[in-house]
C-alpha cells in the first residue's frame, strides 16, 4: 500500500480527472465546490466543510435554509414571507461582507444558485481557529484571567474591523464573543454580517419589524434594546461589553431579579470594572466605562478606541499564561512574519474549522481503522492526488492516521501522506514526514529497506526544491551510498538522478573539482546499469566539456 502514491505518474497530473462515481452529483456545488461535511448551522443557513476542486483549497460553503425550521408556528403566507426576509437577509450578508475588504473580515469567493436543491450558496474563506467565546469558558479567571494586554490586542482588532465596517456606512448590530474567531496567528475574525444595518442607503430594503430588536441581550446597547435606531457608537458598546467578559469572564450586565438586560442596560449605571478585577488600571476602567455611555454621541468612535487600546498590548503584564497559538498579541509583536516556528509533527489534522468545537472536550479515543479501510484511504487518495485534489488527498489521510492504531498502518500512510504533500510542492512538510517515517521503516527493517531508502530519496529531492544545497547533498550522498539491484528500473532510475543532482548541485555552488568526480560516478554507474549503449552518456560527456570551462 506504501508505494500507491508514489507510483501515480507526475505527468499523468495534467490530464482531466475522471468523474468519480461513488459521489453523489448533490454533493458538487457549481460544478466544483464538493461538499465534504457540515460543520455549523444557524438561523439562515448551514456551513459546509468543502473544497474547491478547482483551485485545490479549503472553503467554506454556507447554504440558505429553503425550509421552515426555525419558524414554529406560522404557517401558510407567514411562512413564505418569513422565508423570504430568510433569504433577503442572506444576500445582505453577502453582499456586505463582499464589499468589505480587511484581514479580520472573511473573504467571500463565490455565490449563486445551486441548481439541484434551488438553495442559495457563498463560498467563503474557511477560517481555521476558535471561537472568542469558548476561549472565554475555557479560561479559569479566578486562577489565571486572560492578561490585560491579550484582552487589549483583541479589542484593537475588533476596533480596527468595526473603523473599515463604518466608514462603509455598515454597522454590525450583533458583536459578541460568538461572533468572533481567533486564528491560530492570533488574528481576529468578525463574523455574522447577516443582521448588519446599511446606513443612509434608501434603496436597501428593512428587514426588521417596526419595534423589533436585532442583537443579542448581553450585549446590546441602551437604544438597541429599545428598538431605536442604531449608529456605530452601537457596536462601540457591544464592543465594551466583549472587553468586559474577555477581563472578567462575564459582560457588564447580566439579567436577574432586578430585571432583564435590556432594563439594565437601559437603566443600570455600568460596573466599573475594577470591582471585579482590581488590577485593572483606571484608565482602561475609565476607557470602557465612557464606551458604556448611556448617549451614544458621548461614545468613542472606532479609530479613537483603536489609538487607545493600542498602548496597553505592549503593556508587560503578569496575569494569563503565554502561548503560541490563539494569542491576538503576535500580530503586533510579529508582524507579517506568522505564528512562531513548531515542530512539524505526523498530526498534519487540520487545526479545528470554524466553529470551533466547544472548548478541548475530553479526548474521544477514535475509532480503529481497519486494514481494508486503509486500503480504501490509499486508493482513493491517490485517485484524487492524479486529479491534483492535493489538499483533499492530505486531509483523509490525516484522519486515517488519526485513526490508525497498528503501527504498519500508520507508517504506510503518512508514507502516502508525504508524498501528497511532495506532489503537491509542500516541500518542508513532505520532508519531516519522509524523515519520520524513514527512521521508523529504518528502525524496524533496517537500513537497506526499500521503503527507507526511496523516502530518504524523496527527503533529498524536497531538500534540493527548499533550496538547501548542503543538506541534499549531505541526503543524495546517503542514498547513493546503497546500490541498487540491475533489475529493478524504478530503483536505478532514482539510482542515476540521485548522482545527477549531486553533480548538478556541485556544480551550482561552483565546487567544479567535485561536480566533475560526480558526474564521473553518474557515467560508470549508467554504462554499467543501462549498457555502453545508453543515450544519457552523451549528455553526460556534454556537461563534463562544459565544466572543464571553469576548471582547465
Amino acid at each position: 500500500m506504501a508505494e500507491g502514491i508514489a507510483a501515480v505518474p507526475q505527468d499523468g497530473f495534467h490530464d482531466a480527472p475522471t468523474e468519480d462515481a461513488s459521489r453523489p452529483p448533490s454533493r458538487v456545488i457549481a460544478g466544483r465546490y464538493w461538499l465534504d461535511r457540515p460543520i455549523g448551522a444557524g438561523g439562515m443557513g448551514e456551513v459546509w466543510h468543502a473544497y474547491d476542486e478547482r483551485l485545490d483549497r479549503r472553503v467554506a460553503v454556507k447554504m440558505m435554509l429553503t425550509d421552515t425550521r426555525g419558524l414554529p408556528g406560522i404557517p401558510g403566507f407567514g411562512a413564505a414571507e418569513m422565508l423570504a426576509t430568510r433569504r433577503d437577509r442572506f444576500l445582505r450578508e453577502v453582499r456586505t461582507t463582499a464589499a468589505l475588504e480587511h484581514l479580520g473580515i472573511p473573504a467571500i469567493y463565490d455565490t449563486g444558485i445551486d441548481e439541484t436543491t434551488h438553495q442559495l450558496y457563498v463560498v467563503m474563506q474557511l477560517l481555521r481557529g476558535r471561537e472568542v467565546q469558548t476561549l472565554i469558558n475555557d479560561t479559569d479567571y479566578d486562577v489565571s484571567p486572560l492578561a490585560i494586554s491579550w484582552a487589549a490586542a483583541a479589542g484593537v482588532q475588533i476596533a480596527s474591523v468595526l473603523d473599515e465596517v463604518h466608514r462603509n456606512d455598515v454597522v454590525h448590530r450583533d458583536i459578541k464573543p460568538s461572533n468572533l474567531m481567533i486564528t491560530a496567528d492570533g488574528v481576529i475574525k468578525v463574523l455574522d454580517f447577516g443582521v448588519a444595518a446599511l446606513r443612509g442607503a434608501g434603496n436597501h430594503p428593512r428587514l426588521t419589524q417596526e419595534g423589533m430588536t436585532v442583537g443579542t441581550p448581553p450585549y446590546m446597547s441602551p437604544e438597541q434594546s429599545l428598538a431605536n435606531e442604531v449608529g456605530p457608537a452601537s457596536d462601540i458598546y457591544a464592543l465594551a461589553c466583549v472587553m468586559y467578559e474577555l477581563l472578567t469572564g462575564r459582560p457588564p450586565f447580566t439579567a436577574d431579579a432586578n430585571g432583564s438586560h435590556a432594563w439594565h442596560h437601559v437603566r443600570s449605571t455600568p460596573p466599573p470594572i475594577r470591582t471585579r478585577r482590581p488590577d485593572i488600571p483606571e484608565e482602561l476602567e475609565d476607557l470602557l466605562l465612557g464606551m458604556l455611555d448611556k448617549e451614544p454621541e458621548r461614545r468613542l468612535e472606532a479609530f479613537q478606541v483603536y489609538d487607545a487600546l493600542l498602548p496597553w498590548v505592549y503593556k508587560q503584564d503578569l496575569a494569563g499564561a503565554a502561548q503560541i497559538e490563539f494569542d491576538p498579541r503576535q500580530p503586533f509583536r510579529r508582524p507579517f512574519s506568522g505564528p512562531p516556528k513548531r515542530t512539524i509533527l505526523t498530526g498534519y489534522t487540520p487545526t479545528l474549522m470554524i466553529p470551533a468545537e466547544p472548548g478541548p472536550a475530553p479526548e474521544t479515543p477514535p475509532t480503529p481503522l481497519s486494514d481494508a479501510e486503509a486500503n480504501e484511504v490509499a486508493d482513493r487518495a491517490a485517485q484524487l492526488a492524479q486529479a491534483r485534489q492535493f489538499v483533499q488527498a492530505a486531509d483523509l489521510l490525516a484522519d486515517a492516521i488519526h485513526r490508525a492504531q497498528d503501527g504498519v498502518l500508520h507508517d504506510d500512510l503518512t508514507f502516502s501522506l508525504a508524498q501528497v504533500r511532495f506532489l503537491a510542492g509542500a516541500y518542508r512538510e513532505a520532508a519531516a514526514l519522509f524523515d519520520e517515517v524513514g527512521a521508523a521503516w529504518t528502525a524496524r527493517y533496517g537500513t537497506n529497506d526499500e521503503q527507507a531508502l526511496l523516502c530518504r530519496y524523496y527527503a533529498a529531492q524536497c531538500r534540493m526544491a527548499l533550496g538547501e544545497s548542503t543538506a541534499a547533498i549531505e541526503a543524495f550522498r546517503a542514498y547513493t551510498a546503497h546500490a541498487p539491484e540491475p533489475a529493478d528500473a524504478a530503483a536505478v532510475d532514482r539510482h542515476l538522478d540521485a548522482l545527477a543532482n549531486l553533480a548538478r548541485l556541485h556544480a551550482a555552488r561552483e565546487r567544479f573539482p567535485e561536480a566533475r568526480r560526480a558526474a564521473a560516478a553518474l557515467r560508470e554507474a549508467t554504462q554499467r546499469l543501462r549498457g555502453p549503449d545508453a543515450p544519457d552518456l552523451a549528455d553526460i560527456d556534454g556537461f563534463v566539456r562544459r565544466l572543464s570551462r571553469f576548471t582547465d
